[in-house]
């Protein structure tokens, strides 16, 4: 099974110049935790994301004001698959840099997905190929205190 079978197809996008309220308000709309940043030249490729967390801490925390721009806020570095990767890599992903959603894109580097962990959780539960547990387990282990 491949990473298009199980991703969630046109995710919510933002683009860096989207403020902190509408980043908040596309996520709570669209019931999601996170939103790819994508560029606004036409080209739409994923140049960052930002998370509810990015939010409160480097929008929030550090005291800007809501429609500061998401630029501000997003993580630049992505880690992203292609549709056509497997599941294992798409685990061990997931697991390697701990994430809880990883971006599906073309090889134009458009997003054109997204892969949450309990999509990868209900795959596999359905199928009932491994204990996700596991997996759950080091997506979700603590990290030594990063600055932000």
């Amino acid at each position: 099974m491949k990473a298009s079978d199980i991703m969630t197809p046109d995710p919510a996008c933002c683009n860096p110049e989207t403020t902190a309220r509408q980043a908040a308000r596309l996520m709570e709309e669209n019931d999601c935790g996170s939103l790819p940043v994508c560029e606004t030249d036409g080209e739409n490729r994923l140049i960052g994301m930002v998370t509810d967390r990015d939010l409160a801490l480097r929008v929030l925390g550090r005291g800007l004001p809501p429609d500061a721009p998401i630029k501000e806020a997003m993580s630049p570095q992505v880690i992203a698959c292609r549709p056509e990767d497997d599941l294992d890599r798409v685990e061990r992903l997931m697991a390697e840099h701990q994430l809880r959603r990883l971006p599906v894109i073309d090889s134009q580097s458009r997003c054109i997905g997204i892969i949450a962990q309990a999509d990868l959780a209900r795959h596999r539960k359905q199928v009932g190929e491994k204990d996700f547990s596991k997996v759950l387990e080091s997506i979700s282990e603590p990290v030594a205190h990063a600055s932000v």
